[in-house]
């Protein structure tokens, strides 16, 4: 019976020291940067899609806080910021395209502009995480999925054409600013350990959300509150992302 309490007693503090020397802290809060870089449709500059997004390489940012329930298994919550520039080259020959009975470029005095700019998001987002550690205490390997909501900054895809000889404007321009949808988000990464506080991180992340918003061509002439509509399109462009981070993870 003693050696049978002693091998209980010997065996719980085992399972004890495992405890411990597994054990992390319960929150960790990290920030991660690097560059986004577009795929499918969102970098595709096919003029006649209106899935075509004619997005180019830009840059992440992402800020999130883990709450662990286990070593191993994490509640997280995370702030995804994306922006990306567009290819206006690629941009203004479609623009130049649908409008090409309507303008004469051929005339100097007809004048063109073009306002092409960038395109925006940021989610927050909510998910779960699962580590598990390849060295106890120095390196964790972290995945995890999220979603939530997404916010985007429809970005400017402008032509204005003065036509002097018909005494109008001419102007194509999104008609929408700012859509809502639902994203996703998955993310792998690697952590390790600097000291008993901070942590290194790099990240791998994927990130699939859609917008949705109208681009509308019409002509404006002498009466500058009417407009005489020569086309709408209803664009749907996935914002299909993967991201590279690093940054450091602080440990509460």
């Amino acid at each position: 019976m003693k050696n049978l309490q002693q091998r209980t007693i010997i065996f719980a503090l085992l399972i004890l020291l495992s405890q411990i020397t597994f054990a992390q802290s319960k929150v960790k809060v990290g920030v991660s940067m690097g560059p986004v870089f577009p795929l499918g449709s969102f970098s595709s500059t096919n003029n006649s899609s209106l899935s075509a997004g004619y997005s180019e390489t830009g840059f992440n940012l992402a800020i999130d806080a883990d709450y662990f329930l286990h070593n191993r298994f994490a509640l997280s919550a995370k702030l995804f910021f994306g922006t990306t520039t567009i290819d206006a080259d690629a941009f203004s020959v479609r623009l130049n395209n649908e409008l090409a009975a309507y303008m004469n470029l051929k005339n100097s005095e007809n004048k063109v502009n073009y306002d092409i700019n960038y395109w925006q998001w940021s989610s927050p987002l909510v998910g779960a995480k699962y580590n598990y550690p390849i060295s106890i205490n120095k390196i964790y390997v972290e995945v995890g999925a999220y979603s939530g909501v997404n916010f985007t900054q429809i970005p400017d895809q402008n032509l204005s054409y003065l036509d002097s000889e018909n005494s109008r404007e001419i102007i194509s321009q999104n008609d929408t600013d700012k859509d809502i949808s639902i994203p996703l988000s998955i993310t792998c990464g690697v952590r390790f350990k600097i000291n008993e506080k901070m942590q290194l991180r790099f990240n791998a992340d994927y990130f699939y959300t859609k917008a949705n918003y109208s681009h509308v061509n019409y002509i404006k002439g002498e009466n500058a509150n009417k407009r005489e509509e020569i086309s709408v399109e209803q664009f749907s462009v996935p914002i299909q992302t993967i991201s590279a981070t690093v940054g450091l993870v602080y440990v509460l």
